[in-house]
């Protein structure tokens, strides 16, 4: 299938669009009208990922950006639930190599990070990326979309930390993340974490806005759930349920959907249970972290035509990873979804070791529980540099779609790992 692409800054235009999702600006009547009859039919492509599979990384619109792992105030650790959200400005944009010029930018050649002065936090009305004023989100100047708050967000609550960034390639970041703690002296599941990530699916409208609704009803009701005694199996389906009709709800239509991957984890030391729960592409992993830990492993099963074919028998995993279907999402939560085969399996390893869930900007690039865990020894010792260490491993592997790593911290004992 040809991509099509805006004429102003080459970002993916899909059907239906209007307005280019990248730089804001309205698209011309031939573009949209070549979009729609090249439009595929094999199901959603979850972001840029299928996209990646047959172009080169110079035929890809380049956005420069810096990490913001280490800005993070030194308080973050000591809140019992904190977030911190952080603005990216850049005082330069490189622009992106022409087709076939050369290489991209080397790290010495992006721009930097503002360090002091005006920036587009100290002053709203600003772009960040050119001279020009700011009115309703876009510069009157250059016409690009300016960045959100959700640019680079840290959060914590109990032991747990996650890191949610937008990456190298994308204008805003489309995936979402909410963890909660239930309180060490609760009557009910004591000192429980419960996470969940979103990612939304860039093909759909208002993709941002999906991932974060479903993220935060979905946790809204894991957390509620076990502060009430409910098993955390049942918890995680009615937290799945819940959060499938939040996002529907955001729709103008069936034709107009936001919608987005869910993944989900309720980790119970008490019981020394980890539930996972998903729909999509979005993971969760179990990493060990001694000898004596349960052996990492990947605790979901991916919704996609890639692992649909391998489970056939159709192809082997190789083959179909070739395949430019290969994250083209078979469900995904969304008006437009149909009926969700939502998924739930309980596992109770034996720690030390973490559960970590990631959207697909991580595993894209390292897919392997292993890989993971020898990439960031005991990350439960550290569980927020160990999620910053992930974003930055994503990053500096290429950074192609948004970041988003949830680490949750397990402690020595329990069962071995089993499916239930």
């Amino acid at each position: 299938m040809t991509m099509v692409r805006c004429p102003a800054c080459s970002d993916r235009v899909s059907a239906g669009d209007v307005f280019c999702e990248g730089c804001g600006r309205g698209l011309p009547e031939e573009v949209r009208a070549r979009a729609s009859a090249e439009a595929g039919r094999d199901g959603r492509s979850n972001g840029d990922a299928q996209e990646t599979k047959v172009l080169s990384l110079d035929d890809m619109p380049t956005v420069p950006q810096e990490s913001l792992a280490g800005a993070t105030p030194d308080d973050l650790r000591e809140e019992p639930d904190a977030q911190v959200t952080l603005n990216i400005r850049r005082d330069t944009v490189v622009p992106g190599p022409e087709r076939g010029s050369g290489p991209a930018p080397t790290e010495a050649e992006r721009p930097r990070l503002s360090t002091g002065g005006a920036s587009s936090t100290d002053d709203p009305g600003r772009c960040a990326w050119c001279p020009g004023r700011v009115v309703t989100g876009y510069c009157e100047k250059c016409a690009l979309l300016q960045p959100s708050g959700r640019d680079h967000v840290e959060t914590r609550a109990g032991v747990a930390h996650g890191v949610s960034d937008r990456g190298l390639r994308h204008r805003r970041n489309e995936d979402a993340m909410a963890i909660r703690a239930v309180a060490d002296d609760a009557p009910h599941a004591p000192g429980t974490i419960v996470a969940v990530v979103c990612d939304g699916v860039s093909s759909s409208p208002r993709s941002d806005e999906a991932s974060r609704v479903t993220a935060e009803a979905g946790v809204a009701v894991l957390a509620e759930g076990m502060r009430r005694g409910v098993e955390p199996r049942e918890a995680t389906g009615e937290a799945m349920t819940r959060a499938a009709r939040a996002v529907s709800a955001i729709a103008d239509s069936p034709s107009s959907a936001p919608a987005c991957t869910f993944v989900s984890a309720v980790v119970d030391p008490g019981a020394g249970t980890v539930t996972v729960g998903w729909v999509g592409d979005s993971r969760a992993y179990w990493l060990a972290d001694g000898p004596g830990s349960s052996p990492s492993t990947l605790l979901t099963r991916d919704d996609s035509w890639s692992e649909a074919m391998v489970q056939m028998g159709a192809l082997s995993r190789e083959e179909a990873m070739r395949s430019g279907n290969a994250h083209a999402l078979i469900a995904w939560m969304g008006a437009d979804s149909g009926e969700i085969d939502a998924h739930v399996s309980t596992v109770a390893p034996t720690g030390p070791g973490a559960v970590v869930l990631c959207s697909d900007g991580l595993w894209n690039y390292h897919p392997e529980a292993r890989e993971l865990a020898e990439a960031v020894p005991h990350a439960s010792e550290r569980p927020r540099e160990a999620a910053r260490t992930y974003v930055e491993l994503a990053l500096r592997a290429g950074g192609k779609d948004n970041i988003t790593v949830v680490v949750i911290p397990v402690s020595p004992g329990g069962a071995r790992v089993a499916h239930a």
